[in-house]
This record gives C-alpha cells, sequence and structure tokens, in this order.
C-alpha cells in the first residue's frame, strides 16, 4: 500500500498502512518528583502514602482512585519500586493528582535500566533520512488514530528533536509486527524499528533462538518505557489463586503472535510444560478465554487491560497478581547498520533530556489519559 497520511513537523514524519499482522510489543518507566509531606492514615490523590502493613500497589491506588490504576503508580515511583508485586512496609509512594500530574512543581523522571546518555554525533548529516518504524493498533503506546500516533510515537518524536533537532527523518506505520525484526532491518528497508522488548541479554545463553536473535542480531536504544506484563484467567477457574509460575505448569496459555516469549522460557512456561496458543491480533485470546479453549492469557497489563474493559469482560477476568512482571521496549536496530548505529545517541540523549525535565512523565501520563477517556 501507499503512504495514506502525512503529519507536518519539522522532521518529516510520514505514516503507512502495510499488511495487518498485529501483535503486540512495548517498554520503560519511572518517574519521580518532589514530595509532599507525609500522609500515612490514608491513600490520597496529590499527596505522599507510606506503606502499611497489608498494602499492594493494586489496593493503594484503588482506594486513591487513581487514573491508569497501578500502573500509573508503579511509573510515578519508579525511584522507589523495582517490582510492582512487591511494596515494603515504611516505603514512601508519590500519588499522582487528580489530573495525572505529580504533586510538587519539580518533576524529574528515571528509568530503573536507563543507559548513560551519549552526546549526538558530530559527524557530517547522512545524505538521506533516517527511516524509522513502527505499527498501529497497540493503544496507547503506537496507534494511527491516537493523539500523536500513540504516547511512544511522540516519545521518539520528541528524543530525536531534543537529541539533534537538524537530523531529518521519517517515521512510518508498517502494520506487520513480525516483518520489523525478521525483514526490515535485516534487509536495511528500515533503520530503526520500535517498540520492541529486549531480553535480558547478559544470559543470552540460555534464550531460545527465537529470543536470542533479539540479542546477537540487534543493537538497541536506552529504555523507552517499562511494561509490565500480567497473567489473566476467568474468575473461579483452577489458576485464579497461583502465587508462582509453577502453579501454571500442566495450562493452556495464550499470547498474540510476534510477542516475545523470553520471560516465559525464563520460568519453564513452555511447551511442553505447558500448551501455547498465538492468535495473530493483540485481543485474539479474549474469546479462546471465553470459550474455554484456553486456560490463561499473558500479555502486556495496559492494552490487556484496556481490552478485556471495551469487551465487557471485567466481572468475568481475574488478574494473577503475583505472576506480573516488569520488561523494557526499546528502539532496535541492525548490529551491520552503521547509519543507524551512529544516530542511537541522538535517541539516548533525547530520552535523557525528556526524564531530566518530567516531559517524558506527561508524555506517559497523558496518553493514558487519553485511553482511559476515548
Amino acid at each position: 500500500m501507499q503512504n495514506s497520511e502525512h503529519k507536518e513537523r519539522r522532521h518529516s514524519t510520514r505514516t503507512g498502512r502495510h499488511s495487518a499482522s498485529i501483535a503486540a510489543v512495548l517498554t520503560a518507566l519511572g518517574g519521580t518528583a518532589a514530595l509532599m509531606p507525609a500522609q500515612v492514615s490514608a491513600q490520597e490523590l496529590c499527596s505522599e502514602y507510606t506503606v502499611q502493613r497489608g498494602d499492594t500497589l493494586s489496593q493503594i491506588a484503588s482506594r486513591a482512585e487513581v487514573r491508569g490504576g497501578f500502573q500509573v503508580l508503579f511509573s510515578a515511583n519508579s525511584n522507589v519500586l523495582t517490582n510492582p508485586n512487591v511494596v515494603e512496609i515504611g516505603q514512601r509512594l508519590t500519588i499522582p493528582c487528580a489530573d495525572g500530574s505529580l504533586p510538587g512543581n519539580t518533576q524529574t523522571a528515571s528509568a530503573t535500566t536507563t543507559a548513560p546518555a551519549a552526546p549526538a554525533p558530530t559527524t557530517a548529516q547522512p545524505d538521506r533520512p533516517l527511516r524509522i518504524v513502527t505499527a498501529t493498533g497497540y493503544a496507547p503506546f503506537t496507534d494511527e488514530d491516537a493523539p500523536n500516533g500513540g504516547l511512544m510515537t511522540l516519545m521518539v518524536n520528541r528524543s530525536m528533536e531534543l537529541g539533534n533537532a537538524d537530523q531529518d527523518y521519517n517515521l512510518m506505520f508498517i502494520n506487520d509486527w513480525g516483518s520489523h525484526l525478521n525483514t526490515l532491518l535485516p534487509s536495511g528497508a528500515a533503520d530503526m524499528v520500535f517498540p520492541w522488548f529486549r531480553p535480558d541479554c547478559d544470559k543470552v545463553e540460555n534464550l531460545s533462538p527465537a529470543s536470542a536473535f533479539r540479542c546477537t542480531d540487534f543493537n538497541h536504544s536506552a529504555p523507552l518505557y517499562e511494561a509490565l506484563v500480567g497473567f489473566y484467567t476467568l474468575k473461579g477457574s483452577a489458576y485464579e489463586g497461583a502465587t508462582d509460575y509453577a502453579d501454571l505448569q500442566g495450562a493452556h496459555l495464550c499470547r498474540p503472535e510476534a510477542w516475545f516469549t523470553f520471560d516465559l522460557e525464563a520460568v519453564e512456561l513452555m511447551p511442553p510444560n505447558t500448551e501455547f496458543t498465538r492468535p495473530v491480533p493483540q485481543d485474539g485470546c479474549w474469546e479462546l478465554l471465553m470459550n474455554g479453549e484456553i486456560d490463561v492469557i499473558t500479555l502486556d497489563a495496559l492494552p490487556a487491560e484496556e481490552d478485556y474493559r471495551e469487551l465487557g469482560l471485567s466481572d468475568r477476568v481475574a488478574k494473577i497478581e503475583p505472576l506480573t512482571s516488569a520488561q523494557t521496549m526499546h528502539i532496535f536496530v541492525a548490529k551491520d547498520n552503521q547509519f543507524a548505529n551512529d544516530a542511537l545517541p541522538i535517541i539516548n540523549a533525547g530520552l535523557e533530556e525528556l526524564r531530566l525535565s518530567g516531559e517524558w512523565f506527561e508524555i506517559v501520563r497523558q496518553g493514558v489519559k487519553d485511553t482511559i477517556e476515548n
């Protein structure tokens, strides 16, 4: 298909619709802020709360009525929390205000795994724009119909502008997720693709070939976002009370096509220990769950919970809270594409500026808010 939409920017940002195999992937995290005086007796918006015995992050977010729930509360406290399932008595958490902003006038942002920013390249500019590719259907992160193309599309555009305003680039939507790593980067048709999850490349020897090539064949930006990956089942099922990954051995799991499996490999939840179904669309697992054809869905928590709310399944679906994990999303570039590798410091420098200024958190906050309201 031909490119179907043009958006006027300082840089040429083009939106193209190409084939439609949709499978979601996403990343990174962190918002910190100046803290208000301690309020330990209740969870209130626009305040600080001290964790008490028996608290969970979901309960605190629910009692304070935080828009976006525990995901937003987790991101706002990345300087304190490293795991959404673990809060400790005495930890002081910042609770966002009613409009989603953080209390206080000074905002900074950080990511637990942020790579050090590198200076923008000082060599001569290349003779063509960078080709940066994402895909649609993954709201609130990347979606052609969302404001700014989704929060992560805005994040990449702003990072390019802040990292090196003179670097021309085209940003395109190519809606076949599987082609990004398998075809577009290896062939040089794209220089950068996002958002893709990165395994623990320090333990590449423990990964399957299908996961290991994300480390061996590609380099990666600093994290764009840290996504919470959840596990979901029907209320009343045998798996609702699972507290350990081993409790899911023997279950029939579902995760959309083109999604990573390295997290499941690490906890031994791949065949033959489980059955595994991979439908093409992001929301393809929910009908299978309702029909009793699978036992558990595992997917990025933010779009997953938006999907089942939109499908009217909130009263039927149970989240298996103890199994939630955090995984980082990045821009990927082919290791043999020198042009793309030379441009990675632009992205990293821009991301660092977004975090230091607090704009990173504002982009995430507004993107989540737009999704909830729409």
